[in-house]
């Protein structure tokens, strides 16, 4: 389906790919993997045609039908939601084109058109066209629209939610490739799940970009990653792939130093005996030895992310922050009555709906959120780091982000430090960048980063995972594991979810919910309401059911035709028998021409049998209406 052939691929003077070979096949699901600015998204839209490649070639399947969702895809339109995701289905239209046509020309009663109408029927049931609008509705219950919304004009909702429309309308156009860069954007948790559920059973070929980990896992099937500006390529899922590129590095590893260990002894035999008479040819034979060697590569030096841990939290009162009674929101309450306490050792993840009071109870907890009514208690000493969005726009732009962690926490050591920003994805020369001159994901790592360096009893962390790949957020989560603090997170990251949390509070409109543990329907939405089809099948039966009325009624006719002719016949050589039998001299010609009678009497049963056979069959068990 995709054929890329010794790629290289520049950006800013910068090689981002250099010799790349890959080959998607058909119905491959892989994920494009790699850290952030290794040149996925690049990559992907060279494969679309939308940036020329510096050399080699870049082919697609002629003729298949592609789907692109770049990272910042609006829909751009005016029109109701269900009228914008359904207008690129251009399968469905077909197949009702030939449908339809296919009943005129039943209609028209033109030859073979009953055959036709047959197979454009069956055909449009397979595809699931007459499940159409239900297949729009599944898409967008699942993608998180309220049946309410479903015919709102599309300019009527934020660029997440249009982003939203944006993959549903890819989604139910049914590309042979799709091309997804970071589809989870601005989705949900449920969503989110969904979404991995819907591109885990699709046939089509897909790449996607996504540093979604629980997508990873459960909707590809290999993956290629980007890494020192080359594509390497992997079987399995991304829990697979991190296995497998580890023993990969491995075996390089042990090869490279066997081969460094014999060169070491050839080349110390060489400059031992070179300059002596008798050892000189053997130290000649060496070093040929040494140059014919075909050398092994040293494992890339930017392998796994360096790993840290979080300070120890000291030791604190069970139970680290309650609320009594709360009831909080910034402009008028989401939540009230609300009795929580946050305990040592916990680990809350908060989940609920978009806009239903997840934030507003993280703030409230820290905080920084004061409450209506109600109380808000806090253990004596206790210290509380809180994570949020919004952190990135309050750091000092002048400084760099070494310096000012390092005024943060001024008795960790700079090396530390560098190594938590390099776990989190800014790597080298990134910590002593000018804050202000990083973007707002790499402002945000920063700032996750002065959690990780200096020492808390509480963590509060709302979406701590944005903006960072896959392999950051794998060396995040380590640390919060064998971290023993309080920790409460709000997250749309399933993965994240099911790693961490011990405890859930489920925020609805107008109630919150505390339990123990996980539970499926935690990620998913309940099923939506039936939709009722606009396309019903029998209403396109009844065109057919008339045809075949008609060709009944011709059945009919001739079968009773039929029978009153061999009833004529059966009648004549009765009488041609007893004639036979009074006028014996002419016994022979009254005898021949019985046998003709007799013979065509019996193509006419064959006939009528055939005739019956056929209106039998379309009857099925309702018999059949003749005169016997």
């Amino acid at each position: 389906m995709i054929q890329v052939d010794d790629a290289t691929l520049a950006l800013g003077g910068d090689i981002l790919l250099e010799g790349g070979s890959w080959h998607v096949r058909p119905g491959e699901r892989v994920g494009l993997v790699g850290r952030n600015g290794t040149g996925k998204s690049t990559l992907l839209r060279a494969i679309v045609g939308e940036v020329g490649l510096d050399r080699g070639t870049v082919t697609r399947r002629p003729g298949a039908r592609l789907g692109w969702l770049p990272q910042r895809a609006v829909s751009g339109s005016t029109r109701p939601v269900w009228d914008e995701v359904a207008s690129s289905m251009d399968w469905f239209h077909l197949l009702k084109a030939e449908l339809d046509a296919a009943g005129q020309a039943v209609i028209a009663d033109q030859p073979g058109a009953a055959e036709r109408l047959a197979d454009a029927t069956e055909i449009f049931r397979t595809q699931g066209g007459f499940a159409v609008d239900a297949a729009i509705g599944e898409v967008l219950h699942g993608l998180g629209f309220a049946p309410d919304r479903w015919h709102a004009p599309c300019d009527t909702f934020s660029g997440g939610w249009q982003m939203r429309i944006a993959l549903a309308r890819l989604l139910l156009s049914r590309p042979e490739i799709a091309l997804l860069d970071e589809p989870t954007n601005h989705l949900d948790l449920e969503a989110r799940s969904w979404l991995a559920a819907f591109l885990a059973r699709v046939p089509w070929t897909v790449v996607v970009v996504s540093h979604d980990r629980w997508l990873l896992d459960r909707a590809v099937t290999r993956i290629a990653e980007i890494r020192s500006a080359r594509l390497h390529h992997y079987v399995g899922n991304f829990a697979a792939f991190l296995k497998e590129r580890e023993s990969r590095r491995a075996d390089q590893l042990g090869k490279f130093a066997r081969q460094q260990a014999e060169i070491a002894r050839l080349e110390g035999f060489v400059e031992r005996f070179g300059a002596k008479a008798t050892k000189a040819a053997q130290a000649k034979s060496k070093q040929k030895a040494i140059d014919r060697i075909e050398r092994v590569e040293a494992p890339e030096n930017d392998g796994d992310l360096p790993r840290f841990r979080l300070p120890a939290p000291r030791g604190s009162d069970r139970v680290a922050i309650a609320l009594r009674g709360a009831t909080a929101g910034w402009t008028t309450p989401v939540f009230q009555g609300c009795d929580l306490e946050l305990e040592r050792g916990m680990r809350i993840a908060v989940l609920g709906p978009n806009g239903a009071g997840k934030s507003t109870l993280l703030h409230a907890l820290a905080g920084r959120l004061p409450l209506a009514a109600g109380q808000r208690l806090v253990a004596d000493g206790l210290r509380i780091g809180v994570f949020s969005q919004d952190l990135a726009a309050e750091l000092p732009a002048a400084e760099t982000a070494l310096q000012w962690l390092s005024a943060l926490a001024p008795l960790v050591p700079p090396q530390r430090i560098r190594a938590v920003l390099g776990a989190l994805g800014l790597r080298g020369d990134d910590a002593l960048r000018e804050l202000g001159g990083l973007s707002g994901g790499e402002k945000a790592r920063v700032a996750l980063a002065a959690l990780a360096i200096r020492p808390h009893e509480a963590l509060l962390l709302d979406e701590p995972t944005n903006h960072l790949d896959a392999e950051s957020v794998d060396a995040l989560v380590d640390a919060l594991e064998a971290w023993e603090g309080a920790l409460v997170l709000v997250t749309h990251d399933r993965w994240l979810v099911e790693r961490l949390a011990t405890h859930v509070v489920r925020i609805d409109p107008g109630s919150i919910r505390f339990r123990i543990g996980l539970r499926p329907e935690d990620f998913e939405r309940p099923p939506p309401e039936p939709v009722a089809q606009r396309i019903a099948e029998p209403a396109t039966d009844h065109v057919a059911r008339r045809k075949r009325e008609r060709d009944r009624d011709r059945l009919v006719r001739q079968i009773q035709a039929l029978e009153q002719e061999i009833a004529d016949d059966e009648a004549q050589m009765a009488s041609l028998q007893e004639r036979m039998y009074l006028e014996y001299d002419r016994a022979a010609a009254l005898a021949q021409e019985r046998r003709a009678i007799a013979a065509r009497a019996e193509a006419r049963y064959a006939t009528w049998e055939a005739l019956d056979a056929e209106l039998t069959e379309g009857d099925g068990d309702r018999g059949s209406a003749r005169v016997r």
